[in-house]
């Protein structure tokens, strides 16, 4: 439980870094997209996950974890791949 606490504290400072890859008229286009996929998933999940736990309460009640530690694990790896330009904010760029 408490790795998936840290979640809300990693959030801002990867959208932090993710802004610094978006040019600066394209910002408003991609806090869009950032905020709408926030609000997707905080529907979508939850159905989803309580489906599986419904699913399989019977036989397997620690199985909606499982599945949980099975998309953090896959996700790792496509948040270390991100390729990370200068963190110099493009205001102070030459």
């Amino acid at each position: 439980m408490p790795v998936f606490a840290l979640g809300g504290i990693g959030a801002p400072a990867l959208q932090s870094l993710a802004t610094r890859q978006v040019a600066e008229d394209r910002q408003g286009q991609f806090q869009g997209v950032l905020a709408s996929s926030v609000s997707l998933a905080s529907v979508l999940c939850p159905l989803l996950f309580s489906s599986i736990y419904f699913g399989v309460r019977a036989y397997w009640p620690g199985a909606v974890w499982l599945s949980v530690i099975v998309v953090y694990v896959a996700l790792v790896p496509l948040v270390l791949g991100l390729p990370l330009a200068s963190t110099t904010p493009a205001s102070s760029r030459g």
